[in-house]
């Protein structure tokens, strides 16, 4: 999107270009020298972009909003976040230098950022500490975090599109129809988000297919497993195992809400959360028939967050060492 506020002062160049994902420029710089040692290096800026979807999913205020860092070797910026046109950009940076940056913001509500230098920025954007409906997190940028590190160590990692295929055989065992419950539990995810996170498609050559096991007894009864990534590192198969263990109808409320549990995991929420509320509670099966308006956001924002993404660079100041 074009910015359709004033340009910055003299001195500033600015790139501006209509974006789908993320795009970060690097500005023209002009260069002057007062000597082969000492030469002057300008203010630099350093624009990016959120896509509108993380943006509205994140529900930005509106305005201008600040990070402030500094150096021991004295040298400081800011970086300001312009919320009307997506972008950030550095200024009065002076010689931004190659080593990690600790951005305070100036509002609470925003995390502080670690950077390893500048350059950092094209996967590391601005984000805002959103409120949960649960203590057991502190913000839902620390819930994503918490829920990819087993796996996946915090690093953002995606589908390639959504919604995300899902298929199942024909399986019967004894009086529950195993393909039926977990139609169910895809419905259950689907029921909190404006766009679904899957889709039905037995025909898919990508996605989530059940495996029955037939005659067998598993433990855990129901698991998740990704078996194939693509050429970029993502997923590609996923597969949910199940045996006999569910096999009377007086269970299906439970072999639905296990269903709904893996199929958090298929959305790479691979950790367990603390909390009872959650279907990803992992002290005992669910309790819960389907995903928690927490579970739905963190499911999301991992879905628009930039594939790379490390998460651990969030709620880090110099009194706070990276987690």
């Amino acid at each position: 999107m074009e910015k359709s506020g004033p340009l910055p002062q003299a001195g500033h160049v600015i790139a501006h270009t209509r974006m789908v994902g993320w795009i970060l420029v690097l500005s023209t710089m002009v260069v002057g020298c007062s000597g082969p040692e000492n030469p002057e290096i300008p203010d630099s800026e350093i624009v990016g972009t959120w896509t509108g979807s993380l943006k509205d999913s994140l529900h930005i205020p509106s305005g201008d909003h600040q990070w402030n860092w500094t150096t021991p070797e004295g040298n400081h910026g800011t970086l300001t976040l312009f919320t009307d046109d997506h972008g950030w950009q550095w200024e009065d940076a002076g010689i931004l230098p190659a080593t990690t940056l600790n951005l305070i913001p100036e509002d609470p509500s925003w995390l502080p950022l670690a950077l390893d230098g500048p350059e950092q920025l094209s996967l590391t954007p601005p984000l805002p500490s959103v409120a949960l409906q649960t203590e057991a997190y502190p913000d839902l940028v620390a819930m994503v975090r918490d829920l990819t590190t087993p796996r996946f160590e915090a690093v953002v990692t995606s589908w390639p599109s959504f919604p995300v295929p899902v298929s199942s055989p024909e399986a019967l065992v004894g009086d529950l129809d195993l393909r039926a419950c977990l139609r169910e539990a895809v419905e259950r995810w689907n029921a909190c988000s404006a766009e679904p996170f899957f889709v039905w498609d037995p025909e898919a050559a990508w996605g989530i297919s059940l495996a029955h096991y037939s005659g067998a007894n598993l433990r855990p009864p129901l698991s998740a497993r990704l078996t194939s990534r693509d050429g970029e590192g993502r997923p590609s198969r996923l597969r949910i195992a199940i045996g006999d263990d569910y096999h009377r109808d007086s269970q299906r409320p439970y072999l639905v809400r296990g269903f709904a549990h893996e199929l958090g995991h298929a959305l790479l929420l691979w950790g367990h959360s603390p909390d009872r509320r959650h279907i990803l509670w992992g002290e005992a099966p669910p309790i819960r028939d389907g995903p928690s308006r927490d579970e739905c956001r963190a499911a999301h924002l991992l879905q628009w967050l930039p594939f790379g993404l490390e998460l651990e660079r969030y709620g880090v100041t110099p009194q706070d060492p990276r987690r």
